[in-house]
């Protein structure tokens, strides 16, 4: 197994239409049917119109043919932090807050594929903050955000996210790490 990370920028540019779609196909995820949906179908439109970037880990099996074994989205999303918040003091005096407003980086998609290794996960989850600091290097941000369901909470706790509370519809909870 060679595992290679590459933006999905760059491919846009080197694949046909045909190929880059049957490279997106080969990602199956069982846990999240949603992020399949994302990548085959939202992907591309945001990554053309700037939204967001997203990082496809490929796999390339003895045949020479590739397969997306995981990917990670990146985007820019302010913060409403409310003025009582659940935010570690630590955390918080670090976040730049304004108005109640913070600015922070998304990691808005985070999906590994069906048989991924175990801390895979892991792994993806520091590649991305590689990147958010080498932006954090040349713009100043240093909050990380992540929306997540409630049964990824502790998962994304061992990462080094602090929860802050629920997005404004209730649906996620909202976390943040700093960088």
């Amino acid at each position: 197994m060679s595992l290679f990370l590459f933006r999905l920028r760059v491919l846009i540019s080197k694949l046909n239409d045909e190929s880059l779609q049957s490279l997106l196909l080969s990602f199956k995820c069982s846990a999240e049917p949603a992020s399949e949906d994302f990548l085959r179908n939202t992907a591309i439109a945001h990554e053309k119109n700037g939204i967001s970037r997203t990082y496809l880990f490929l796999d390339r099996n003895d045949s020479g043919t590739y397969s997306v074994k995981g990917f990670f989205t990146l985007a820019i999303k302010c913060l409403a932090v409310e003025e009582h918040n659940t935010i570690p003091k630590e955390i918080f005096e670090r976040m730049n807050v304004n108005h109640r407003i913070a600015q922070s980086y998304l990691l808005g998609q985070l999906a590994k594929a069906d048989g991924a290794e175990r801390g895979f996960g892991k792994d993806m989850i520091k590649r991305a903050f590689s990147i958010f600091s080498s932006g954090n290097e040349m713009f100043g941000c240093n909050v990380i955000r992540i929306d997540c369901k409630d049964k990824l909470l502790r998962y994304y706790e061992s990462c080094g996210f602090a929860l802050t509370g629920k997005n404004t519809d209730g649906t996620l909870n909202q976390m943040v790490a700093i960088i």
